[in-house]
């Protein structure tokens, strides 16, 4: 009797497992590292003057969607973000290369998003301008 209620119950659980009723959660994505070319200084990267390209790699697990967004400093700015960089695929590594030019106003922040079936994660970079010594800040 034991050993037909042992196979009565497998049967039941399987037949809830392939009938969708009983299934492994997602996993929300991790992001965890971000790494920039220039490297920050502090809590922030410094974008030399003149033309050039910042590079940010991320290392994440159960994400499929990557997104960089500028977004300007200040309070309220989500409205006026640009995506930059948007990539999808099932990838643990990452890589958005921004080129700038000598005229581009550089104060904002960098925010990285990643997403899954799970849900989402986002962190952020402080980028601005390196200036010389000699320029009037």
């Amino acid at each position: 009797m034991t050993k037909l209620m042992t196979v009565l119950v497998t049967i039941s659980v399987l037949s809830l497992i392939l009938s969708g009723t009983i299934y492994a959660k997602e996993q929300p994505p991790l992001m965890s590292i971000i790494n920039t070319i220039p490297a920050p200084e502090g809590n922030w990267v410094y974008i030399p003057e003149g033309d050039g390209e910042m590079i940010i790699n991320v290392s994440t697990a159960y994400a499929n969607t990557f997104k960089v967004w500028i977004v300007p400093t200040g309070t309220q700015q989500w409205e006026n973000r640009t995506l930059i960089c948007e990539e999808k695929g099932n990838e643990d590594n990452w890589t958005c290369i921004w080129r700038y030019t000598k005229d581009d106003n550089i104060h904002d922040h960098f925010v990285v998003e990643v997403s899954g079936e799970g849900g989402s994660a986002t962190d952020s970079i402080n980028v601005t301008r390196m200036h010389a010594i000699d320029h009037p800040q």
